[in-house]
């Protein structure tokens, strides 16, 4: 082979790597819109407009109450789960990101609360703490034509906060969730404006069974006096086989804990306990146990009962039938 052939081949291959690198700087690029939110101006991208066209299960609740920008109590129907954005990991309360803490706050506080919202789910509906793992999505009006805007995706792009999957399964909005992120840091917006990379929140691991496990859940409803603080225990064993489940619970009023349980309850008895313990005297505080739904007992104390709401229940059998 001459020189001028070894050239033209060194030649071919580079502008071939620079070609797919530039593809694949192409490939994330984003088309920034600007939205307001009560008077503040955030980016958005216009590739993420009619995502949740592709999500075939969507459910309809109400933000009730916002902790921070990634936890939330919204209701649906007749539930009041406590959600997690699916990605979402907020900055430490730590200098210097207090300040894109409280704005992350203001702004989901400004978008979301008491408003009708849209959630969708990834392959796992809930983490260990029993939060619905959620897209969140709200109502928009944008150019004459209402959309649905992912507040995850909102966060994330406006550098409020990081973007972390959840499994190594990458979920139905990874790559839009990667670009977000992307725009964020190469923008150098929000976080990543400063000289330090932030440190994130733990967030509780997913309920990652291998079983199905969607159609066995059990369901704590704590309700009452609002905003009332709890804790307290529920536990459920198995009474001729080997097998139990405690799981700690506490929250404010109203609240939904959620168990989901593997294919080995199927048609057995147990036994189940649960005590619930205001943290504030002279309230009102009720606790309702479902399977699917489908209510087992329910329990209750008043201003003038204190103590605890305690619920026993024996020779309880579980069955998909």
């Amino acid at each position: 082979m001459n020189s001028t052939v070894a050239f033209h081949l060194r030649f071919a291959k580079a502008f071939l790597i620079v070609f797919f690198l530039l593809l694949g700087t192409f490939a994330l690029a984003l088309t920034p819109i600007f939205l307001d939110i009560s008077g503040e101006e955030v980016v958005y991208a216009r590739e993420f407009i009619t995502l949740e066209a592709s999500l075939r299960e969507m459910e309809k609740g109400k933000v009730e109450r916002i902790d921070d920008a990634a936890h939330m109590d919204v209701a649906i129907r007749k539930f009041y789960p406590r959600v997690r954005l699916n990605g979402v990991r907020l900055p430490r309360e730590e200098s210097p990101f207090i300040p894109y803490l409280e704005r992350a706050t203001t702004l989901m506080e400004n978008a979301l609360l008491d408003s009708d919202v849209f959630l969708s789910y990834d392959a796992f509906r809930y983490d260990s703490d029993s939060n619905y793992l959620s897209y969140l999505w709200f109502p928009y009006k944008l150019e004459g034509t209402e959309v649905l805007i992912s507040a995850n995706l909102l966060l994330v792009m406006n550098g409020l906060c990081d973007y972390v999957p959840e499994t190594n399964v990458k979920g139905k909005l990874h790559e839009s969730m990667e670009q977000a992120k992307h725009y964020a840091k190469s923008n150098r917006i929000g976080i990543w404006s400063e000289d330090e990379n932030p440190e994130t929140s733990l967030e509780a691991r997913i309920n990652n069974s291998e079983q199905k496990t969607s159609n066995r859940t059990l369901s704590i409803t704590v309700t009452g006096d609002f905003d009332t603080p709890y804790s307290g225990y529920v536990e459920i064993r198995k009474m001729f086989a080997n097998g139990s489940i405690k799981q700690d619970i506490r929250g404010a009023v109203p609240h939904v804990h959620v168990i989901e349980l593997d294919e080995s309850w199927d048609d057995q008895y147990f036994s189940l306990t649960a005590s619930i313990v205001p943290k504030t005297k002279n309230k009102d505080l009720t606790a309702t146990v479902r399977f699917n739904n489908e209510v087992l007992t329910s329990e209750s104390i008043g201003p003038y009962t204190g103590g605890r709401v305690f619920i026993y229940l024996m020779l309880v059998k579980y069955s998909l039938d």
